[in-house]
């Protein structure tokens, strides 16, 4: 450590350009976000050597009543300083002392974006390496490795399969309802997690709630994938974010796996982002949930990145 080193939060959105000194994925978003109130000055903390950003943190919500995840976290990748990992991670523990409320849990630290087979890159490697060591040696680790997938215009979508009819969701309980029957069985490593800590019904009703309902775009847009006997099997939430198009959503009952309807859930929510105006969607999975990769694979989405998501206990 050097003795002109300082921590501190950006004063202001006068120093925006400061905090963007180190290169990032949301640079180009952040005083915008900033204005929006979606992140805050002092949310946003950096590590300054001879005035000079050495490692940087930040935090984003939603609303902007509480930090939701940790989006940013840069070092100065140019820098052969042996301490910089001992700064970062100093950086890390004093803004998380001041930023985050004493007793609560951790927002999740999201690491992206990840180079597809970044594991053979010995650049990108390191890189998120590095990252990684920062979180674990303030006590955070691994939760859950994601991959992104992207659909773009002009690539051609399946025909429908014509096994399921749709509908729109006719109110919270028949979404909720649906929801609970999806629940059993996911390979969905946050609603994993989330049911072992409460009951199928009440994950249920707060995934519907605090995680559907945040999006901006109508409820209208949602489909429930019928079958021939008119029960439900499915649901797919086609929804458009801050920054554009998702399938925000996308499951099957689980007395109803096994027959590829995630496939017709997929190219059904697909066509209606696109009737909509929809020139790129983008949609995650886990690593491990390689069922849902290969649906994003026949539908013609592309595997552009990943994402490395980590937490503290």
């Amino acid at each position: 450590m050097t003795a002109d080193l300082v921590i501190r939060p950006i004063s202001g959105p006068e120093e925006i350009g400061l905090f963007n000194t180190l290169p990032g994925p949301y640079n180009d978003v952040l005083a915008e976000d900033l204005g929006k109130g979606l992140c805050k000055p002092d949310w946003m903390w950096v590590a300054l050597r001879g005035g000079h950003p050495v490692a940087r943190v930040g935090w984003w919500s939603r609303n902007g009543t509480k930090p939701e995840v940790l989006e940013t976290l840069d070092i100065d990748d140019t820098s052969d300083d042996p301490d910089l990992i001992d700064i970062a991670a100093r950086l890390l523990r004093t803004a998380m002392d001041a930023v985050l409320p004493a007793d609560t849990p951790s927002p999740k630290f999201a690491l992206q974006p990840v180079p597809v087979r970044w594991r053979e890159d010995p650049v990108a490697g390191r890189r998120i390496g590095e990252r990684v060591e920062v979180v674990e040696r303030t006590g955070g680790k691994l939760f859950v490795e994601r991959l992104r997938y992207r659909w773009t215009i002009g690539t051609p979508l399946p025909e429908p399969p014509g096994r399921l009819a749709f509908r729109q969701v006719r109110d919270d309980e028949d979404a909720i309802t649906l929801l609970a029957r999806i629940l059993p069985g996911t390979l969905d490593r946050y609603s994993q997690a989330d049911i072992s800590r409460s009951s199928i019904e009440e994950y249920a009703h707060e995934q519907y709630h605090q995680e559907l309902l945040s999006y901006p775009s109508p409820r209208d847009w949602w489909r429930i994938g019928m079958d021939t006997d008119g029960e439900a099997v499915g649901m797919v939430v086609p929804a458009r974010s801050p920054y554009g198009f998702v399938v925000a959503y996308i499951g099957v009952a689980d007395d109803h796996r096994g027959h590829g309807y995630v496939d017709d859930l997929l190219i059904e929510g697909t066509r209606l982002l696109a009737a909509e105006g929809a020139e790129r969607i983008t949609a995650d999975t886990d690593l491990a949930n390689t069922p849902m990769a290969m649906a994003f694979d026949r539908t013609g989405y592309a595997n552009f990145a990943g994402r490395i998501d980590m937490g503290w206990d």
